[in-house]
């Protein structure tokens, strides 16, 4: 295998590949994780625990004792425990079936993951400035890959809302460091 300038070129490409696909991941996992623990905690969760506190609030006062004897006060002071005991009910329910604090915590390792490697990619022509270690370059791209892709074989799908929230990421400046943009604009 020929280690000269154009396959110095071609691992220089490939890096700059895995930059790209790391930076674009990253963000879309952090999203992910993002919204789905939000979802589990102020959608599921406390909804959850606030309607159980309610119906146990219900179920041990002496509330219908305090009413009337009226057929439709009775009857509605019977049907809220039924109903926020169903709600507690699906809403627990939806919480172990989504599982969507675990899968959270699978897009944030993700994340994680992807960010390490695309600082790796970021700083890699420190390590290879020019082709004299070449072959040095092609083992090290191919560990990249190799990272890459157990990332993406362990990593939940990224959702189609996840991806699209990459482009407002970028701009908002989260993968843009200061020094790199005092360099482009000199």
């Amino acid at each position: 295998m020929a280690f000269d300038e154009k396959h110095f070129e071609a691992v220089k490409q490939e890096v700059l590949r895995h930059l790209e696909d790391t930076e674009s991941s990253k963000l879309a996992h952090w999203h992910a994780a993002r919204v789905l623990e939000r979802v589990h905690k102020f959608y599921l969760g406390l909804p959850a625990t606030l309607f159980s506190i309610v119906l146990t609030w219900i179920i041990s006062s002496r509330t219908k004792a305090s009413l009337p004897d009226t057929g439709i006060a009775e009857a509605l002071i019977l049907g809220i425990p039924v109903f926020l005991s169903l709600i507690v009910s699906l809403l627990s329910g939806l919480t172990a079936f989504l599982n969507l604090n675990e899968t959270a915590g699978r897009h944030r390792n993700a994340a994680e993951s992807l960010h390490a490697l695309w600082r790796d990619c970021k700083n890699w022509e420190t390590d290879f400035p020019d082709s004299s270690q070449c072959e040095a370059a092609v083992k090290r791209v191919q560990i990249y890959r190799q990272r890459l892709n157990e990332v993406n074989r362990d990593a939940p799908q990224i959702p189609r809302w996840a991806w699209k929230s990459v482009e407002n990421q970028r701009r908002e400046g989260s993968v843009s460091y200061r020094l790199d943009k005092k360099s482009n604009n000199q």
